[in-house]
């Protein structure tokens, strides 16, 4: 990983960017759901690569990222089912919630969708969250605590969809992904990881 520092206006601009990107994807709803988040995770992506260089190296892209990455795929899959399931005995909320989230497959087709998560919103996310924001973050304020506010910042900016479950996914996400991310030294396997996660959950064999 790039020993280039990340400087904090950088970081703090293209959070609030973020933010915009996001709440204009999420509550005014300006464009079709896949087109903005497409545009959306791509900007910060090319912005993250312009301020903090390409966040990985081509031997990061090894077997061992492979096998993490496959293997936290499967297991973010299973946390997600379990807290789906005991989410819906407890909130009375969470399936009408959830089933919201679902809605959006119907602005693009299955095999469309499956590939703007795998290889636009997904790679683009964690070079993004991950491999700039999340290692500016633990280069200012320590590897433990930078991790944290990390995954606090993606949740944050969930928020403005005014869906609880959306934004403690992205919460319990950013948190999983971001250790990855501190352990691994690595964005890779966060990328498979997230890549076969999400279409997986929302393509493939959805939760609800």
């Amino acid at each position: 990983m790039t020993r280039h520092k990340i400087k904090s206006t950088s970081a703090i601009f293209t959070i609030l960017l973020a933010a915009v990107f996001w709440y204009l994807t999420f509550a005014v709803k300006l464009l079709n759901f896949w087109l903005s988040m497409s545009i959306a995770a791509t900007t910060l992506s090319l912005l993250a690569i312009a301020f903090g260089r390409i966040p990985f190296q081509k031997s990061e892209i090894n077997l061992r990222a492979v096998v993490i990455g496959i293997c936290s795929a499967l297991i973010l899959y299973g946390i997600f089912w379990l807290g789906n399931a005991l989410s819906q005995l407890m909130f009375e909320f969470a399936r009408p919630q959830v089933s919201s989230i679902y809605d959006i497959r119907t602005q693009g087709e299955a095999l469309i969708v499956a590939l703007v998560l795998f290889f636009i919103t997904s790679p683009g996310e964690e070079i993004f969250w991950r491999g700039f924001l999340q290692r500016w973050a633990m280069e200012h304020f320590g590897e433990p605590a930078g991790w944290l506010i990390g995954a606090a910042i993606y949740a944050a900016v969930h928020i403005s969809s005014g869906n609880f479950m959306l934004t403690m996914a992205a919460l319990v996400a950013g948190i999983f992904w971001g250790y990855i991310y501190w352990k691994e030294k690595s964005i890779v396997p966060c990328i498979i990881s997230h890549a076969l996660w999400t279409v997986g959950i929302f393509v493939v064999f959805p939760v609800l």
